[in-house]
Order: structure tokens, then sequence, then C-alpha cells
């Protein structure tokens, strides 16, 4: 491959990012990274991850891409963001989030209006412009979360806004919700890219099982939705860890990293 072709493959990657030419799934873990460590075993189809914040700790594993989210618009998380955001890409990374839940203030998440949103994204993502694609904030799937995400989308108009984070809690046997809802935020969005960063489908061991089996080449198959992210590796959490105790996958997180995509 000629030095022009592969000039126009990398372009590509940044320039045309409805379809991912690789695996969407990614791996959600707080600092120290402790729980993401084992995961590039032969077939592993992970490649991102995040931890609610921007800081990357020094242990975070080479072979998986940072996502820095700024989770809320407070000095806590400001202060900070700037010099994280430059250090992560610096080692490599491409993308960043923006806040977390605003929409969901009665559960203790970031809690912002639409247009404070707005113009805190003005003011701390969008000048990283041209140097990574930025991502609304993450909306839960309640009620006010398409809401939410269509009022900021519109108090945000001109705005660089490259992907639209969503999540989805529900039951394990519940793909038609899962499937519409997907459909439903895409059309909310205006045609961007949305990424699942937290889904989760409540059931047993099993249910779970089938639950990934069946979404994943689904959400495989949808050139909308360019990366998506189980909730989550702590094997402190009941609701289905895909990480345990030493950090490895359990069975559900070899379901979720080994799929063939």
């Amino acid at each position: 491959m000629s030095l022009i072709q592969l000039l126009l493959l990398f372009l590509t990657a940044f320039t045309a990012p409805a379809i991912a030419p690789w695996p969407k799934r990614g791996l959600p873990s707080n600092n120290p990274p402790n729980s993401i460590q084992n995961w590039n075993g032969p077939g592993s189809q992970v490649n991102w991850a995040y931890s609610w914040d921007s800081y990357m700790d020094p242990a975070f594993p080479r072979f998986l891409e940072f996502i820095p989210m700024l989770w809320g618009d407070g000095s806590l998380h400001t202060n900070s963001w700037v010099n994280n955001v430059n250090n992560a890409l610096a080692r490599g990374s491409g993308h960043i989030m923006g806040f977390n839940e605003p929409d969901a203030c009665g559960e203790g998440q970031s809690c912002i209006g639409p247009d404070d949103a707005a113009t805190a994204y003005r003011k701390w993502i969008m000048p990283f412009a041209g140097r990574a694609a930025l991502g609304a904030p993450a909306i839960s799937n309640a009620a006010s979360g398409l809401v939410w995400l269509r009022n900021f989308l519109g108090a945000c108009s001109g705005c660089q806004i490259d992907f639209v984070p969503i999540h989805w809690y529900d039951s394990a046997t519940n793909f038609e919700y899962f499937y519409n809802y997907m459909e439903e935020a895409h059309q909310t969005s205006g045609g961007r890219q949305i990424w699942i960063t937290e889904f989760s489908g409540a059931g047993t061991l099993q249910q779970q099982i089938t639950f990934l089996q069946t979404v994943i080449p689904w959400l495989d198959a949808q050139p909308y939705i360019y990366r998506y992210s189980w909730f989550w590796c702590d094997a402190s959490y009941t609701g289905g860890s895909l990480a345990d105790g030493n950090g490895n996958p359990t069975e559900l997180g070899g379901v979720y990293a080994y799929t063939r995509y």
C-alpha cells in the first residue's frame, strides 16, 4: 500500500465516522484500572475504556483507548480537565465525552440544564475540536433523557457534536424496547453516531448471556452505533459484572469480550 493510500485510509477514519471498521466494545471501570488489565487475550473484541473521569491513570492498559469524560461542570472536574485531556490525546486518544446523565437530577448525577450544559460544552469541549471527536453529554433512558438531549442540541446550535452517548437499563428480556430506543435516540440525535456508554439488562446470568448473544450481532451491524460498553467492570457489582475480583473476565465478561465481531 502506498503512502498516499495509507494517508487516505487514516483521513477516512476521522472524516467518515459513521461506520466503525473495528470492534465497538468498551469497558467502563473506576480508577485505578485494575479490572481492565486482562482483556487482551486472543480474539478479544474490546478496544476502549473510560472511568467517568478525565484522569488517565498511569496503569491504564496500552491496548485500550482511554476516553476522557468531563463528568460535570463544577470546578472539581473542570480544574484538571484541559491538562488531563491533553495527556490522553498525547498518548493516542481520539475522542472525548461530555457530562454524565445531566437529565437525572434526582439520582446524584451531574444535573445540568440544557442551556447551561450548552454553555459549558462550548467552554470546555469545543476547544478540542479538530484534535478529537467530541461527544455530547450522556443521557439516561428515563423519560427525561431524550427530551433533555433534544433541548441541548437546540441550545448548542452550531456546536461541533460528533457523537451522542446514551445509557440503557431495563430487563434482559426486553429486546424490543432496546432496539426501539436505539432507533429513537439516533433520530433525536439528528443522525449522529450513537455511543451506548452504559447498558445493562437485568435478569439471571443466563438471561444476561442470552441478551448479549442476541444484541451484540445487532449492535455490530448498525452503522450508526459506533461504540458500546456494558455496565460494568467491578466485582462488587451484583447486577452483572464483566470482571471478577482478580480483574479477569467473568463468564458474562467472556461472552461480552470474545463473541466474534
